[in-house]
């Protein structure tokens, strides 16, 4: 197995060194790709994370020939030599590689953090690497912060979820000798609703962040905390006596679910929440309470009524249903999931129908390749359609394997 292990090492050296050549030239650009990671994605089958950590390694092994000879070598693995890699020099790398032997990569981790230091040009770079992520699958966030931001965020929601705790002390103690007494045993975990840890309290004050309508508490339509408390829906003094309450946005957010589901006469039907997955049913019930529902009527095997040439633009029902169909952007290797448009896989213009069978979700970048670029698409958008680039490299895309039609019977969860 170790004998394995070190082979893979040497492939992966091998395929570093080609990433790094296909991704200077750019060639990636014309199989209709992104990005060189995205195109790892789709031609090798990796997910987008591995594919960023083999760009960004394959790129730096160009100038640390020692860390990449331990790569290909087997000395050290690719999860010790990418984090060497991002803060080896030309000068130090040599030395890394041969301590680094003796290391785990629990340690190589912690050693690469501590060089990465807290210069200006460190500092720079984390501002340059600042991001946040959605992961729809998951339902998980990731973030990248620079120091101080990350200090921001971290005291406005401790800040929040404080000034959430002592309102309910003060509701408890109603502001008489109780609340005092209400503040510390909110604080211990005493809630009426039993202990909640400290993690989800911040995970509720990070939603009624979400949730508040910050131009009205700037303009003063709302009391912020320290002046008058923190704003409710009964409303708040601030200190120039203005009495206002937080106003709250309201997300736009799809749930797809059977009406029978919802009303109870169908236990076994499903919802989703569009981006997301599958919600249970009491979720659905409990966001159906004070929604906009929009009915969509269904042929019995499931499907949208079509419009044909009827109308040129689909249906709001039809959009709604194409994204829980494509969740994103259809191109092979593409994972745009916002800012995206509805294309006729057959143009209106030469016959094409205003069906879901004729209509897929594409990223403005990929809707521009079908039309001025060159590349060309056909098949059935509730099946499979094929993408074919201007060299004639072809690739497929399918529906979501969630994608099921309300019409089906799905199993019994």
């Amino acid at each position: 197995m170790a004998e394995l292990g070190r082979t893979i090492s040497a492939s992966q050296r091998a395929l570093f060194a080609d990433i790094a050549e296909f991704d200077e030239v750019e060639s990636w650009r014309g199989d209709g790709a992104v990005s060189m990671a995205a195109w790892l994605t789709e031609r090798c089958g990796v997910s987008g994370a591995t594919a960023r950590i083999w760009v960004r390694t394959a790129a730096k092994l160009k100038s640390l020939p020692h860390l990449a000879g331990a790569l290909a070598d087997g000395t050290l693995s690719l999860d010790s030599v990418a984090p060497l890699a991002d803060v080896a020099t030309p000068a130090s790398e040599s030395e890394l590689a041969e301590a680094a032997v003796h290391w785990t990569v629990k340690q190589i981790r912690e050693l690469a953090a501590s060089h990465r230091g807290t210069t200006d040009a460190a500092a720079a770079r984390r501002f340059e690497n600042r991001t946040f992520r959605f992961n729809d699958d998951k339902a998980t966030i990731w973030a990248a912060l620079t120091q101080d931001d990350y200090v921001v965020a971290k005291a406005a929601l401790v800040a929040r979820m404080s000034w959430g705790e002592r309102d309910a002390a003060s509701s408890l103690g109603k502001g008489g000798p109780g609340a005092e007494k209400g503040v510390e045993k909110t604080g211990n975990g005493g809630d009426p609703l039993g202990y909640v840890p400290f993690d989800q309290r911040l995970y509720d004050a990070f939603m009624d962040l979400c949730r508040v309508d910050e131009t009205a508490e700037s303009s003063g339509e709302a009391g912020m905390p320290g002046e008058g408390g923190m704003p409710g829906e009964g409303g708040r003094r601030n200190e120039g006596g203005v009495k206002g309450a937080a106003r709250r946005f309201r997300p736009t957010i799809v749930v797809h679910a059977d009406l029978g589901m919802l009303t109870g006469l169908n236990p076994d039907g499903i919802a989703e929440l569009s981006g997301v997955g599958p919600v249970s049913t009491e979720v659905a019930r409990r966001l159906a309470c004070d929604a906009k529902v929009i009915f969509s009527l269904e042929r019995r095997d499931g499907s949208i009524l079509d419009q044909k040439r009827v109308r040129r633009s689909p249906t709001s029902a039809q959009r709604i249903e194409i994204a829980r169909r494509d969740k994103g952007c259809r191109f092979s290797s593409c994972s745009f999931r916002d800012f995206t448009e509805v294309h006729h896989v057959v143009p209106w213009t030469l016959g094409g129908e205003t069906n879901l069978s004729n209509l897929i979700t594409l990223c403005g970048r990929h809707h521009h390749a079908v039309h001025e670029l060159g590349w060309s698409m056909k098949g059935n958008a509730d099946g499979v359609v094929t993408f074919q680039s201007p060299n004639g490299h072809r690739m497929t895309s399918a529906p979501s394997p969630t994608w099921r039609r309300q019409g089906s019977a799905p199993a019994r969860r």
